[in-house]
């Protein structure tokens, strides 16, 4: 009796276990309810889940993390550098002029200069490759390769000898006399540590590492993401345009100049030139080729305005749809170098021109425009005209009220005539006032639009061009004399 319990038990038990081990229903569907961000696997509505390189996340420089957000939605790159959009490197492809894309590895071997081990990767500017974790094999490590090995070796005794052995003489030098200093750090696996209280030793083995240490160390010509005007470095062989950046390059030995544009390279408004005397689609496309993105952009945009709104293209038609994305493509360049350049009357970095006098700005006569000393107009973001939002014309409040009774067909005579065609013809009126006339006729208006009739208990009766009471009294309230004047320039 004893044994046939024994069996029936254990046959319970096996029958169980295939069934909890069969198939995939209540298993996945029990794993299915279990919060999956963090577990290291990108799934169905996450797009992350980890930390990467800040290249991963989108077009920045590659040092950094982009940190995934605590829900896997995406990731955090506050911390990240973005690249210039028109530099190509790290867009996940190899375009002309690279040697290989951020995030590449390529076997130290195919090098040809010797190296029997490691892998070399692509360098931040995408233009070369990398050799810091190249070695030539045997006792060819140098200091900072012995010291990279021992990181790996997770306090491994017969490990750390190993890196050490494959250690050139000088190279195993130098890692010594690091690690008796690196006592003071627990070790040599604290970067930070041995960079801040073994700085000679730290660096004499690892001189990649002085780049970016915020020291500009001897030897060394800029900092890591250190930036400088391109200009900055025309020589009498290379001129640039003056545009851009150049970037401490990898080793702060020197300038990437890979954003920065020739000097020769035509710009957004010298494109428009050269395809204007194309015939076919073949010379437009070598126009396009002499230029950089940035311009092709902007040419594209004006373009764009161009077929949509002028078939024929006129100084008369560009003037009238097209005029900002037409300047915007001359000035791009130019606009915002601090000298008043072709295309240009003006520019926002020239202290003596950034903002005149209203009475400054003349017509093609030469006269005055705008009432002088009562406002400042300002250079426009394409340095081609001044803005004159805060000028004032020339008419006196008695010749705003003409232009009303001319073009607007008089005051409202109740709030169903203040239409919103009235009001706005009403303002245009007053955009032709003088100081003084703008601000008397636009407050007479204003005025009696915000007033309300109320009797002696403070009932409100009729408001605004409703109330006569309001249109009588508005003049004296408003302060508004409403000043005559005849001024030639005033139209009405």
């Amino acid at each position: 009796m004893r044994k046939f319990l024994t069996v029936s038990i254990l046959v319970f038990c096996i029958a169980t276990l295939v069934s909890c081990g069969s198939g995939s229903g209540s298993g996945d569907d029990d794993y299915a309810g279990v919060q999956r961000c963090g577990n290291g696997r990108i799934e169905d509505g996450e797009t992350c889940d980890g930390d990467v390189a800040c290249w991963k996340a989108g077009h920045f420089w590659p040092e950094g993390k982009a940190v995934c957000k605590s829900n896997c939605s995406g990731y955090d790159t506050s911390k990240c550098v973005p690249r210039d959009p028109s530099d190509k490197c790290g867009n996940f492809e190899k375009d002309s002029g690279e040697a290989c894309e951020q995030g590449e590895t390529k076997p130290c071997t195919d090098l040809q200069a010797g190296f029997t081990e490691g892998d070399a990767i692509c360098r931040r500017d995408c233009r070369g490759w990398e050799t810091m974790n190249c070695s030539k094999g045997g006792k060819n490590k140098p200091c900072s390769l012995i010291l990279n090995c021992v990181k790996g070796c997770a306090g491994d005794a017969n490990c750390i000898e190993e890196c050490k052995k494959s250690g050139t003489d000088e190279g195993l030098v130098k890692y010594e006399d690091l690690e008796k200093c690196a006592a003071a750090c627990g070790g040599v696996t604290d970067d930070s540590c041995l960079s801040q209280n073994c700085y000679d030793a730290y660096y004499t083995c690892n001189p990649t590492q002085r780049c970016g240490n915020k020291v500009l160390d001897e030897g060394e010509v800029c900092e890591n993401k250190e930036t400088k005007p391109c200009q900055e470095l025309n020589t009498a062989d290379q001129e640039y345009q003056p545009i851009n950046d150049a970037v401490c390059n990898s080793e702060c030995t020197g300038w990437d100049t890979y954003s920065c544009v020739d000097i020769n390279a035509l710009t957004c408004y010298q494109v428009y030139e050269c395809t204007q005397e194309c015939s076919d689609s073949n010379c437009e496309a070598d126009c396009m080729d002499k230029t950089w993105p940035a311009a092709k952009n902007i040419y594209d945009t004006m373009m764009t305005c161009l077929e949509q709104n002028c078939p024929v293209v006129t100084d008369e038609c560009i003037n009238e749809f097209c005029k900002f994305q037409t300047d915007a493509c001359k000035t791009h360049l130019t606009c915002g170098n601090g000298v008043v350049d072709n295309y240009e009357i003006c520019d926002p970095k020239d202290g003596n021109n950034a903002f005149v006098d209203c009475g400054e700005i003349k017509d093609s006569n030469g006269e005055a425009m705008y009432e002088a000393g009562t406002g400042s107009a300002f250079c426009n973001k394409n340095c081609t005209e001044y803005g004159v939002t805060l000028c004032h014309k020339f008419c006196s409040c008695s010749e705003i009220k003409t232009c009303i009774e001319t073009e607007c067909g008089g005051y409202p005579k109740s709030n169903a005539e203040n239409t919103d065609a009235k009001i706005k013809c009403m303002e245009t009126c007053e955009s032709w006032g003088n100081k003084i006339g703008e601000e008397e006729a636009s407050g007479y208006r204003m005025l009696i639009e915000s007033c309300c009739e109320q009797d002696q208990q403070g009932n409100t009766g009729a408001c605004g061009w409703d109330s006569s009471t309001c249109i009588q009294q508005a003049p004296s309230q408003a302060n508004a004399t409403c000043g005559s004047g005849d001024d030639p320039k005033c139209p009405y």
